[in-house]
């Protein structure tokens, strides 16, 4: 995992929600969303297949994702979103977050998937009075 990928996840997993904005018809779209981890170098998400986001990601997989962490260092990342249909990454999901398992129950629950983010850009920034720092992973 790069260094960069390591920072991201971290903010990410400090913050209780992320928003992504998606777009449909040139009209952006913006929720809340919970991060779920880095594996294998990729920022892992999941949905349900009858949700709007899932269609509109579909359609048009760029996203954009920020992110603020209790220490008001904030993230905005962006990049477009695979879909892994991954058993391992949902059985991790499942086990991890309870409240995910009470919606889907299993990870062969046919509504439930996966996607990720491997590749994107990023900027970082905090009040601190430093510039923000950029790049990609």
């Amino acid at each position: 995992m790069s260094n960069a990928v390591k920072e991201i996840s971290g903010i990410l997993s400090e913050s209780p929600m992320c928003f992504i904005a998606t777009a449909c018809n040139n009209e952006p779209h913006v929720r809340a969303f919970q991060y779920q981890f880095e594996q294998d170098g990729k920022l892992w998400f999941c949905t349900s297949k009858s949700k709007d986001v899932f269609k509109q990601l579909q359609m048009n997989p760029a996203v954009e994702i920020c992110a603020v962490n209790p220490n008001m260092t904030w993230v905005r990342i962006t990049g477009k979103v695979s879909f892994e249909d991954s058993h391992a990454v949902k059985e991790r999901i499942l086990s991890e977050q309870p409240m995910i398992k009470s919606i889907y129950g299993t990870a062969d629950n046919p509504d439930f998937t996966t996607f990720c983010i491997e590749h994107g850009g990023y900027i970082i920034a905090d009040f601190s009075g430093n510039p923000p720092r950029n790049g990609s992973f």
